[in-house]
């Protein structure tokens, strides 16, 4: 009873309350509109996705081949990418060359963009004007596979890790953010007797987790999302990712052989369920980990474009 008294005793009377006048009302009105499009936009092709590829060959053609929500559920899609498919290695292969991937992409742009953010630093406009060179002109195709080539880096695990040590873009954004920090933070360091590492792994890395947290986030996808670079340099079938699995069971998906293989093993699958269960099982841990990670992407993407 007495939380209820003291709850009405805050609670605003209706004649002190702001009344929305019939302009503001109708705003109100298209902008929740538009973001319920906007929901429904992005969620319709989910959920059609994840219907078809639960959807049986019979229920495909019953329903045109459009299918959001299958009455009779089938999971023989996923069970052939699992057990008839390399998938479980190439997920394996896709999450060690993940994780070693960010931690990769990370330690350049700290140690380096600390470095240049420092005014004392020798040759800082000379090496800051040829890294962003590098980042706008690249070799080309070829020059990058003579490069793997020479570095025998070719038919190898460390082809996926070795190019992640040039992220020219990480280090431009860990330089800005390193010199928006309060100089008085800085000084009050030195007067301490710290040294250079000590600021940055106390004083810089603390307050750069956000930015690293949102180049992380951008490293992970790249890294995950990736089969062009296996199609090029790995030949080597125990060392191709997930991801290029899944391709090559998406370009396999209008050969006849394979539908007949199929039919002969699972009689209820068809070469779109698969494909859709392909697309499920690429873009399943991606959503799983952006929403724990999106926070830190936001503020990490406009960490630095405001300063006061």
């Amino acid at each position: 009873m007495m939380k209820e008294q003291n709850l009405k005793k805050f609670k605003t009377p209706k004649e002190n309350r702001i009344k929305m006048s019939r302009q503001e009302w109708t705003y109100q009105i298209v902008i929740n509109l538009i973001m319920v499009l906007v929901l429904v936009v992005c969620i319709v092709p989910l959920l059609y996705v994840l219907g078809m590829s639960l959807s049986s060959e019979g229920e495909m053609m019953e329903r045109n081949y459009f299918i959001i929500i299958p009455r009779k559920p089938v999971i023989t899609a996923y069970k052939y990418i699992l057990t008839g498919t390399n998938f479980l290695h190439g997920m394996l292969i896709t999450v060690i060359r993940t994780g070693m991937g960010v931690v990769v992409a990370l330690i350049f742009p700290i140690l380096l963009g600390y470095t240049l953010a420092k005014y004392d630093f020798p040759c800082r406009k000379g090496l800051m004007i040829y890294l962003i060179i590098t980042m706008i002109l690249s070799g080309g195709l070829i020059p990058s596979y003579l490069l793997m080539a020479q570095l025998h880096l070719l038919n190898t695990f460390w082809v996926y890790v070795v190019p992640a040590f040039g992220n020219v873009y990480g280090v431009l954004v860990v330089k800005m953010f390193v010199e928006g920090l309060p100089q008085d933070v800085m000084d009050s360091a030195d007067l301490d007797g710290a040294s250079e590492l000590q600021k940055l792994g106390y004083i810089a890395i603390p307050l750069l987790k956000p930015t690293l947290c949102a180049l992380g986030l951008f490293a992970a996808v790249a890294h995950w999302n990736d089969w062009f670079s296996t199609m090029l340099y790995v030949r080597d079938a125990s060392l191709h990712p997930a991801q290029f699995i899944i391709r090559n069971l998406l370009m396999q998906d209008s050969q006849t052989d394979i539908s007949n293989r199929l039919v002969s093993v699972y009689v209820k699958m068809t070469p779109q369920s698969l494909k859709m269960a392909s697309v499920v099982m690429a873009v399943l841990p991606i959503l799983c980990v952006y929403p724990f990670l999106q926070k830190y992407f936001i503020y990490g993407m406009y960490t630095g474009s405001v300063k006061g």
